[in-house]
C-alpha cells in the first residue's frame, strides 16, 4: 500500500465529470422555467417603470430658451425609450430560449451582493445632495466595481474617477445641465 492519496473508484451510476452540464452547456440548452418566469417579470416590472417615467414627463415644463435649453423632459424620455428597447431584446432572448430541466447551478448565486448593490445605490441617492455628485459617484462606482470582482487597488479608484469626470464634464460643459455640488460644499 502507498502513501499516496487514493482515488475513488468510479460507479457505475456516477456519470463522467465530461457529462455533467456546465452554466454555459445549461446556457445553451435553455432556461428553467423559474428564470423564464422570473425574467418575464422583471420586463413587466421595467415597462411599467418605463411607461409611468414618460407619461410623468409629458407634464414637465417646454424648454424655456429655445435651441440651448434641452427641457426638463428630455432625460427622463430618452432613458425610458432606451429602457423599452433593452427591455424589448430581454423579452425576445427569453422568449427564444427553450425552457429546459432545471440543472444544479455551478456557482452558487449572489444575491448578497445584488442586496448590498441596491443599498449602495440608496445610500448614493441619499447622499448625492449632502457631499454632491463627484464624491458620491466616485465612491459609488469603486464599491460597485468591487462588489463584481474588480478588485485592483490601482485600477478600480482609476476608473472610477476616470467615469465620474467623464460624466461631470459631459453634463456640467457639453449639456449645461449642473450637477449637485452638495450642502456640505455650498
Amino acid at each position: 500500500m502507498s502513501g499516496g492519496p487514493r482515488r475513488p473508484i468510479p460507479n457505475e451510476n456516477t456519470p463522467p465529470m465530461s457529462s455533467l452540464p456546465t452554466g454555459h452547456d445549461q446556457a445553451a440548452q435553455g432556461q428553467t422555467g423559474f428564470d423564464r418566469m422570473a425574467h418575464l417579470v422583471i420586463v413587466a416590472l421595467l415597462c411599467a417603470i418605463s411607461a409611468a417615467v414618460i407619461v410623468t414627463a409629458w407634464g414637465f415644463p417646454a424648454p424655456m430658451l429655445g435651441g440651448s435649453d434641452v427641457g426638463a423632459a428630455r432625460f427622463p424620455l430618452i432613458y425610458a425609450v432606451a429602457l423599452l428597447g433593452l427591455t424589448a431584446i430581454l423579452l425576445a432572448q427569453t422568449l427564444a430560449k427553450p425552457v429546459a430541466a432545471a440543472v444544479p447551478p455551478v456557482e452558487k448565486p449572489h444575491y448578497a451582493r445584488v442586496a448590498i448593490g441596491m443599498l449602495l445605490m440608496l445610500v448614493n441617492l441619499l447622499a448625492i445632495g449632502y457631499v454632491g455628485y463627484f464624491p458620491s459617484a466616485l465612491v459609488l462606482l469603486m464599491a460597485l466595481m468591487f462588489l463584481m470582482g474588480q478588485r485592483s487597488p490601482v485600477w478600480n479608484p482609476v476608473i472610477a474617477l476616470a467615469v465620474t469626470t467623464v460624466i461631470y464634464f459631459l453634463f456640467d460643459y457639453a449639456l449645461n445641465v449642473p450637477l449637485p455640488a452638495g450642502s456640505l460644499f455650498e
